[in-house]
């Protein structure tokens, strides 16, 4: 794992605590979700595909896969 993943796990961690269990299982189960869709997205899988996999909308995924690859340069 990147520092800057760790990193990045780390300050999803302090906002859990921060917002409770509830709203911090809510935002695990997002995190999840967008690192799933830009696994699949650099696999090559349309962004049709992924929004049905992770149950969120097309335009949800495209804007995950454009802020991926925004942090990847």
């Amino acid at each position: 794992m990147s520092d800057e993943m760790r990193k990045e796990m780390e300050t999803w961690y302090q906002e859990g605590i921060e917002l409770g269990k509830e709203q911090g299982i809510e935002i695990g189960e997002k995190n999840a979700k967008r690192e799933t869709a830009l696994s699949l997205a650099e696999m090559g899988f349309p962004v049709e595909r992924i929004a049905q996999v992770v149950k969120e909308s097309i335009s949800c995924v495209k804007q995950w896969i454009a802020e991926g690859t925004a942090l990847a340069r």
